[in-house]
């Protein structure tokens, strides 16, 4: 494809609907297992409509990313989130309504209230959890958006487990199809995180490696321990 023809899809958006990511990939930028990707996205009634029969798009991945703010702590039925998904869906009017900003401004009270009951709510102030709303909206935050709401970048969580809290992460590595095909890059210059992983692997020097590259040595760090959590 021409360089200008690429830029004219860019700026049309399009590139975050293309489908680019299977569902092996997008269970790894979420930290979720592939078999609950596959299980989202394909069946008849899908949480997610896929971009395409093989593979996922952006707004696809940002949709799974929601969710997954609710998967990682609370063991909510499927057919509860399925339902609340829908609801939105329909209050939404929208293809896509986890990665909407209407979801932000408007969806997050229908969702949360089509999810959650007071017993959930009691059971997870003992655990020492965060609610689904904190979940959510912590999620929420990790997309960056652009003036107008539309989706641009995500800021991949890695990490769960009881107390964690997605608000703690750094904001070093991002997703964004428009770079890097769609990979994992860093942001301090879009480095592709797998490309620092690799050198480190190969028993480069962290120091090396941000010279090398003109990252700052938190950039590596970070990248390092990026890929070590989503591949545990």
């Amino acid at each position: 494809m021409a360089g200008s023809s690429l830029n004219q899809l860019y700026q049309e958006r399009e590139a975050y609907r293309l489908p680019l990511y299977s569902a092996r990939q997008v269970a790894r930028l979420t930290g979720l297992a592939a078999t609950t990707v596959t299980t989202w996205t394909r069946a008849a009634d899908a949480l997610v409509q896929p971009a395409g029969a093989e593979a996922l798009s952006f707004l696809n991945l940002v949709e799974v990313h929601v969710l997954a703010a609710i998967r990682h702590q609370h063991g909510l039925p499927l057919q509860r989130v399925r339902h609340a998904v829908q609801f939105v869906r329909q209050e939404l009017g929208a293809d896509h309504p986890l990665a909407q900003h209407e979801f932000e401004t408007d969806g997050v009270d229908l969702f949360v209230r089509a999810l959650e009951d007071e017993n959930l709510l009691i059971n997870a102030s003992r655990r020492g959890q965060m609610t689904i709303r904190q979940l959510v909206e912590a999620y929420l935050r990790r997309i960056e958006r652009a003036p107008d709401g539309f989706p641009l970048r995500l800021f991949p969580v890695y990490g769960s487990g009881p107390g964690f809290a997605p608000d703690g992460l750094p904001t070093l590595i991002a997703v964004d199809p428009t770079i890097a095909f769609g990979r994992p890059v860093l942001t301090e210059n879009y480095v592709p995180v797998d490309v620092v992983a690799n050198m480190y692997r190969a028993g480069d020097p962290v120091p090396d490696i941000a010279a090398e590259y003109g990252l700052s040595v938190q950039s590596v760090e970070e990248a390092i321990r990026y890929e070590r959590a989503t591949l545990a």
